[in-house]
């Protein structure tokens, strides 16, 4: 390993880079949307044509049920801790090629993520106080209300010592949610950053009712699935186990649908008032369908626009992980941005097969390198493109 890519900080150093962040980062607290016994995505579901309105509102209920909810995330846990000091090690890695870096240019590093959940803000919280000459800009202004614009990241922040005596470039470490957060909230065509959603609170709790209407399904209610395929079913909304896909069970997709319809017969009138609400929720479902609300929108398409700028900006560089490509407005910007000679585009794969599902997506240039090779060791081995490989790329490969 250590031959493979000890060069890759040189590499990178002295040129603008961006990270474009998908859910991978955050696998083993918010699940991957990989279903591995329907061998397709949960955008795949939610899209196909093979599903009615109705049964998509109970793939909506789903989607927040074993998604969503779990993002909001407003402090460490102890378990998983791997992933917690990830994003700690991620972020501290950042600061450190900042800090390395010369006077010449803003020592600036973009974050571009599609993740929903608040793991990067909560190390931001935590790394602040150790690093206090370090600028984290999530794209917000205020005090005891902040409200989030796309100006707000083009800013540059400078130490100048006490007497002006001199004055250098901070670290920025900007982050660009491009699918919203569950942070957000609309407040007078403005956009709230606030730790209270009410309606995020309320689908939750309207999620929780109908998880009891479904627990409390009786034999002699006639049900379509025999009892120990109901049992099986209620197990699968309900797996706690999300260090892997959620949907890593013998349940067929035909034996799902048949449950998903037995679901909306018993909760029709909960289910609509559900999607409902959803759809005023700040992020970018998995549908290709955008925000609902045009402040949203409008911020959605400043985010993609600011995305593509630093794309083509002379010796860029961006790095991809834990990301599928499936957005294609996301897409559509990488691939243009292709034409651009002066950038380098590094994307770290978790496996074999997710490397050629990328490169079928992106396509091949003499700009994108995948790494890791997967390459077998010495030890017979094969190194995994996840958080912990990354951060060994950024911290200098020992």
């Amino acid at each position: 390993m250590k031959d493979s890519y000890s060069n890759f900080l040189d590499e990178i150093n002295g040129k603008n880079i961006s990270f474009l962040i998908g859910s991978g980062a955050s696998a083993g607290i918010v699940p991957t949307l990989w279903i591995e016994s329907f061998s397709k995505s949960f955008e795949e579901l939610l899209t196909s044509a093979e599903y009615d309105d109705d049964q998509k509102k109970v793939l909506y209920y789903i989607w927040f049920n074993l998604w969503i909810r779990k993002t909001q995330i407003l402090e460490f846990e102890d378990e998983p801790k791997e992933v917690f000091e990830n994003y700690e090690k991620f972020i501290s890695n950042l600061i450190t090629i900042s800090n390395h870096e010369g006077f010449d240019k803003p020592k600036r590093i973009n974050i571009f993520t599609t993740n929903y959940d608040s793991l990067f803000e909560l190390s931001f919280d935590k790394l602040a106080s150790q690093n206090r000459l370090t600028f984290f800009n999530d794209g917000s202004r205020g005090f005891l209300k902040k409200y989030v614009s796309s100006e707000n990241f083009y800013i540059t922040t400078s130490h100048c010592g006490i007497s002006d005596g001199f004055q250098r470039s901070i670290p920025t470490i900007n982050l660009i949610k491009l699918h919203g957060s569950v942070t957000w909230k609309k407040n007078n065509e403005k956009i709230e950053m606030s730790l209270e959603n009410e309606v995020f609170e309320k689908l939750v709790e309207d999620a929780k009712s109908i998880n009891e209407m479904i627990l409390e399904m009786k034999e002699d209610d006639d049900p379509v699935l025999g009892p120990s395929d109901l049992n099986k079913v209620i197990d699968f909304f309900d797996n706690e186990n999300i260090g892997h896909s959620i949907f890593d069970t013998d349940l067929t997709e035909d034996t799902l649908r048949e449950h998903i319809d037995q679901i909306y017969s018993i909760a029709e009138d909960e289910l609509n008032e559900f999607k409902t609400s959803y759809d005023s929720l700040p992020i970018v479902s998995p549908t290709k369908q955008k925000f609902s609300e045009t402040v949203f929108e409008q911020h959605y398409y400043q985010m993609l626009r600011m995305l593509s700028f630093e794309l083509e900006k002379k010796n860029s560089i961006l790095i991809v992980f834990g990301f599928s490509f499936a957005d294609e407005h996301i897409l559509e910007i990488v691939r243009r941005s292709m034409v651009n000679p002066f950038l380098k585009i590094y994307v770290i794969a978790y496996n074999k097969k997710s490397k050629d599902m990328i490169e079928n997506a992106l396509g091949k240039g003499t700009q994108i390198e995948f790494i890791p090779k997967f390459n077998e060791e010495a030890d017979g081995s094969i190194v995994n493109g996840n958080f912990s490989f990354l951060n060994s790329l950024l911290g200098g490969v020992k």
